[in-house]
């Protein structure tokens, strides 16, 4: 009898482990994950002179994926910090043109291994994703290290810098416009991104 009883309770607990175990599984598949700003970054190295690079970064991120794994990340172009006022005024008005194109945006669908990624798991994907900027929408390949925490939070980091080509986004003439302002013999007309984004579900 206390074998049987034993037995009953042992089932009664696997049963409500399962039980709890599912539903955390279903709140988190339903779950929207919004980027975190403050803790994610997007830079870029710029080249002048031919020799001379330099880090500069976009300081507003605006992100999020919904349940289905369509993530949209808005990367506003007046946020743009290079370390100098004036040069960040002159991208801002010759190069961005921002009165009349505010942001950049890239979407993307996250495969099924992202989705499912289990807590405390790290996976390598290469994820095809549109990048849109001056009104013109070109497909890069993005490879990110996706990290999923124990908190519900997602850490997405790029472990090879995508190239940006400024003629692919029409960005060549704001390109020479800055070069004759700036005095200098060179600008180069190819960046390598990098990006960390965290998301957190809600």
């Amino acid at each position: 009898q206390y074998f049987y009883l034993n037995e009953l309770t042992m089932k009664y607990l696997l049963l409500r482990t399962v039980c709890i175990a599912s539903s955390l599984f279903c709140f988190t598949a339903n779950a929207h994950w919004m980027l975190v700003e403050d803790e994610s970054s997007l830079s870029f190295v710029s080249t002048k002179n031919q020799h001379i690079s330099e880090i500069q970064q976009f300081k507003s991120l605006k992100g999020e994926f919904n349940p289905e794994g369509r993530l949209q990340v808005e990367i506003s172009l007046a946020s743009i910090d290079s370390g100098i006022e004036i040069r960040n005024t002159r991208m801002r008005e010759k190069l961005f043109l921002v009165d009349s194109f505010p942001s950049a945006n890239l979407t993307a669908q996250l495969p099924d291994n992202v989705m499912n990624l289990a807590k405390g798991s790290s996976i390598s994907v290469m994820i095809p994703a549109e990048l849109s900027v001056m009104g013109i929408s070109k497909t890069v390949n993005v490879t990110v290290q996706v990290t999923r925490k124990t908190d519900d939070g997602i850490v997405a980091t790029s472990t090879q810098p995508i190239l940006i080509s400024a003629a692919d986004f029409g960005l060549t003439s704001g390109i020479e416009i800055l070069q004759k302002l700036a005095g200098l013999s060179s600008i180069g007309l190819t960046v390598p991104v990098s990006f960390n984004l965290v998301f957190l579900a809600h």
